[in-house]
């Protein structure tokens, strides 16, 4: 079981097993201060096959948290489950999408959202915060 995709987007949605995104692989955010909020969604998309329905519980488990790049507190997180579609002979991609509009982002720089599972790879989503403001130097 390998993620096939991930990234962020304006947004996506998820209906009867289609993807639908609107403006996908975004890598920069511009605010004007900080913190502010991210402002997008993350997609991600699992492909499997017949030999990873077969393996245990067809339910897996997820986690995803963002981290500055260079080290750091972690920002914001979230987790819970997916499951595998059809029987012990299906394969296929499961679509997922996570609204962070609301996720609040500290301050300017690199980050990542780290998005790992069980039996899954990880994958690192990465994204820049970008100033669009320069500091008052005078205060």
């Amino acid at each position: 079981m390998k993620i096939a995709a991930a990234f962020l987007a304006d947004a996506a949605n998820v209906r009867e097993g289609t993807l639908g995104v609107l403006s996908g692989f975004i890598n920069t955010i511009n605010r004007d201060e900080y913190p502010a909020p991210l402002g997008a969604t993350l997609v991600v998309v699992v492909e499997y096959d017949e030999n990873e329905a077969r393996r245990g519980d067809p339910e897996r488990t997820f986690r995803a948290r963002c981290e500055p790049s260079v080290g750091g507190a972690e920002v914001f997180s979230l987790e819970g489950t997916f499951s595998l579609g059809g029987g012990n002979d299906s394969f296929g991609y499961i679509p997922m999408v996570f609204a962070l509009s609301d996720a609040q982002v500290p301050m300017p720089g690199s980050y990542r959202i780290i998005f790992e599972g069980t039996g899954l790879e990880r994958v690192d989503v990465r994204f820049y915060a970008n100033a669009t403001t320069m500091p008052d130097f005078e205060e």
